[in-house]
Order: structure tokens, then sequence, then C-alpha cells
């Protein structure tokens, strides 16, 4: 335990769970999974008002599997020890004794069809395990859980057996719809965005709040259970200075390049996971017990919900966390943060796991985009964008501006011409035509004439150029040559950072 991550990066605060006081001969383990999460988050939000609720709406998946979690321990007169864990949309209950999963299941399913229409919900099942199972084949039992939980994709709300026709607002117009989630009845804010509204604001507090979960519309449990909104479930989301309020995306968009004369405004969005988790987990020997396996989970949920937390709150503070736990990440801010923030968490990620978990490595898709555009899309957007890095051999890659890229070979030829270019001048026109060198170099195997990119960047400098920066000529020409798409993804960046505000 313990030689998966490298603590001179982050050493993260971790309780080991003793199963010891809580393993019976006899036990049942209760799963629970949030499916359908990007749709919970995002449908139907506006970007006006999206920056309001999406941190809350991210937040509120964490807080209804703890609350679930709570009235599983509560229901069978068990405590809170008995809860393994609650991270990333997912709990795991260990219980001595039989609990109705069907009767919570359909509670469940009722709340989601009636607050949220069936676009996402929770699906519970149970895993009978034996005290020699978990001491002594722990990596079996995962496995014959992962099975039971990939299981419950196909058993979404039972509507054969359930009572599935929804009801929906009468009378909707422009004038009463909801602005924020354009599906209820509400001038002023439907009640459920209200809530979440509510919950935004708490979330920007600084001090640690504690709130009941009847304030969330949580009605399927038999009395309100206390769920504490700390540093794991706030994450960071720059505010309205002397408000507890969320600063808007266009704010947000308004502060990029803000040390600078120059410089697009416009927003950045994210998206990163780790790879390969899947084959890791089957592979290593992280599922030979489960103090192993905790550490793990627990230690990379860390690195995302609290060393990023800790990250954006000292140095990006126009970074908007979206959600950040798990193995992945999901942030909305100033273009220029977004960007220097990609290379530098990268960089930690890589530093944090050992050679222990060297197949460990990250990948983002990252999109650049007005402040006006739905957020719906660039979550969409920046997801397909995530899916083209992934597609690359070997990934630890990134996909921004129609180019995917390995990172090594992107953050070298980044670091190489942000010297270089830092040193002499060229103008906007002469920026887009080695744009289109790095489209000629790309594609020399489709047209012939592609290969004339060399003659003519030479004519560009010898016209162009004053002779003492001649030198760099031979940079260019090689980061052209050989790196094609990292070397335009960097000219992007330079371009965007030069434009006129």
């Amino acid at each position: 335990m313990g030689k998966y991550f490298n603590k001179q990066i982050y050493t993260f605060d971790y309780k080991q769970k003793n199963t010891d006081k809580v393993l019976k001969e006899r036990n049942y383990f209760i799963v629970g999974d949030f499916w359908g999460i990007q749709s919970f988050i995002f449908d139907g939000l506006t970007t006006t008002n999206a920056a309001k609720v999406l941190r809350a709406k991210s937040a509120y998946v964490q807080i209804i599997t703890e609350v679930i979690a709570k009235y599983i321990c509560e229901s069978s007169n068990v405590g809170y020890e008995h809860i393994l864990t609650t991270n990333a949309g997912k709990f795991e209950v260990l219980l001595p004794n039989d609990f109705d999963v069907k009767s919570l299941q359909e509670r469940l399913d009722r709340y989601f069809l009636d607050n949220f229409y069936g676009i996402s919900g929770i699906g519970i099942t149970k895993v009978e395990v034996s005290k020699d199972e978990w001491e002594n084949s722990y990596k079996n039992f995962r496995q014959k859980v992962a099975k039971e939980v990939e299981k419950l994709k196909f058993k979404k709300f039972n509507l054969l057996n359930t009572q599935a026709v929804l009801e929906y607002d009468e009378d909707i117009n422009n004038q009463n719809l909801c602005k924020i989630c354009n599906t209820r009845k509400g001038k002023d804010g439907c009640s459920i965005c209200n809530i979440f509204v509510e919950l935004g604001k708490n979330l920007t507090k600084k001090e640690q709040v504690e709130i009941d979960s009847d304030e969330l519309g949580i009605t399927f449990v038999e009395k309100p259970i206390k769920i504490v909104l700390n540093k794991r479930l706030k994450s960071y989301i720059p505010r309205i200075k002397d408000k507890y309020e969320p600063l808007s995306f266009e704010k947000i968009a308004d502060n990029s390049c803000k040390n600078s004369n120059s410089g697009i405004k416009a927003l950045g969005i994210l998206k990163a996971d780790v790879d390969g988790m899947g084959d890791f987990i089957k592979n290593s020997g992280l599922t030979d017990n489960f103090e192993n396996f905790d550490y793990f989970s627990k230690g990379l949920d860390s690195f995302f919900s609290l060393y990023v937390t800790d990250k954006l709150k000292n140095k990006y503070k126009d970074i908007y966390t979206v959600f950040a736990g798990g193995d992945d990440l999901f942030l909305v801010g100033a273009w220029d943060e977004v960007m220097n923030f990609s290379r530098e968490i990268r960089d930690e990620f890589k530093k944090y796991v050992t050679s222990e978990a060297k197949d460990l490595t990250i990948s983002f898709g990252v999109s650049i985009a007005k402040p006006s555009t739905p957020i719906s899309y660039l979550a969409n957007h920046t997801e397909e964008l995530l899916e083209h890095s992934k597609e690359v051999d070997g990934k630890d890659a990134l996909t921004i501006w129609s180019e995917s890229v390995k990172w090594d070979s992107y953050i070298k030829v980044y670091n190489e011409l942000e010297k270089e270019f830092n040193e002499f001048e060229l103008n906007t026109t002469l920026l887009y035509r080695l744009l289109e060198f790095c489209a000629m170099s790309k594609n020399i195997d489709k047209d012939i004439k592609n290969t004339l990119w060399k003659s003519k960047l030479n004519y560009l400098f010898s016209r162009n150029v004053d002779e003492k920066y001649h030198n760099k000529l031979e940079i260019l020409d090689k980061s052209i040559s050989n790196f094609p798409s990292e070397t335009k993804i960097f000219l992007s960046e330079f371009i965007y950072k030069r434009r006129e505000v």
C-alpha cells in the first residue's frame, strides 16, 4: 500500500477503513452508481445562468450518493463506518445483514422520474460476500461486483413494471418558462433550479456549511440526513467580490489575458481523465486486497478533488470547477489560464504516479469558445475532443484546434518555440502563413505541391523577417517538418494571445 503515489507531490489525508470491525462471516455489499451524470448536469442549461448551478448540480451527484449510503446504514441500524466509499457518483456499503434494495430502488426511480424526467438515475445492487472471500479472494470479488454494476445499465427504471408516464408542467410559455433549465415552469426559476442556485451560493462560502437532505428536495428518505459541504464538495468556483455568488461565464471570459493589452476574450473548456484505468485495475495487484484498492482509489480521487482545487484557488483563479474527482476533470475558465493549467497539471500528475503506476497517464480535450455558446454543446463537443485523444496510440494525449498530439512531443515543441518567439516579432499575417505551412507539411502524401512549404518558408523569411532573426528559420523548419500538429497548436495559442481586444 502507498506504492502508487509520490508523497513529495501531494500527501492526502487518508484514514484507513478498518473492515475487521464491520466484517462478519456473512456480509452484504451494497453498491450504487449514478448514471447519466453529463445529461443531469448539462441538459437544458442556458449559458447565461449556467455558472449559478453547474457546480451545484455536480456536487449534488456526490451529495445524493452520500445521503443514500447514510440512509442504508441508518435503516440497517449500523454506524457510518460501514460506508466504504462515496465518490465520483458511486457508493459502497458493507452490511452485516440483508437490505431491501428493491424497495429503495423503486423510491429512487420514482424520485428521478418525477423530478428529472428519467434523463438520469441511480442504480443499486447487492452482492453477498463471505469473510473468507473478502480476505482471501478480493480480486475475484471485485470482478463479480463489476459485472453486477454493469447489469444495472440494462435495468434502468424497470419500465415494464413502473408507472412511467411523465407529468410535465402545463401551459408553459416564454414568459413563465424557467430561464435556467428551460424545462419546468417558473418565471423566477423553478423550485428545483432554485434549490441548485441556493446550493451554489453555499458552495462559494469559505466556512464549512452543514445542510439537511430535505433542503435539497431529497424526499425518498423518511427523515433528513445531514451533509457537510466540505472541501471536496466545494472544489473551487470564482465568485463575485464580496458576494456568495459564482462569477458568470461572461465575466470569466472577460478575464482572459488580463495581464496583457491584447488577446481574445473567450472560455476554455477542459475535459480530462486517466487513461487505461480498466486495464490497470484488471492487470495490476490493485485488487489483491481491499486496503490496497481503497488507498489507490482515494489517492487518485484526492489528486483531482483536493490537489487540483488548491491549484485553482492559489494560482488559477479564473477557472470554474464543474467537477473534479474520481479520475477525471471538467473545468471552464479564462482560456489562457486553462491552457497554462492543462500543461502544469499534466506534468504534476506524471510526477504524482510512481513507477508502480507508470501505465497511468492522463489525456485532455480542450476547446476555445465564446461565452455565449450553449454550455450543453460545449460539454458534448469537448467530450468528443477527449475521445479523439483516447484514439491516439498509447494515449497520454491532448486534442485542441482539430489536432490530437502526444503530450511529450507537444511540451517539447511548446518549450522550444516559446523561447524563440519571445525574442522576435512576426506580424499576424506571417503567423497565419506559418499555420498554412503546418497544414502543408502534414499533407505531403496527399498533394505533391505541399512539398513546396519549405521553399515558401525560406522566401517568407528572406522577404519579411529582419536578417538578425534568420537563425530562427532552421528552428521553425525543423519544428514544422517533424511536429506540424504540435507546432500548429503552439502558433494558434500565440496568435490568440496577440489578437486585438
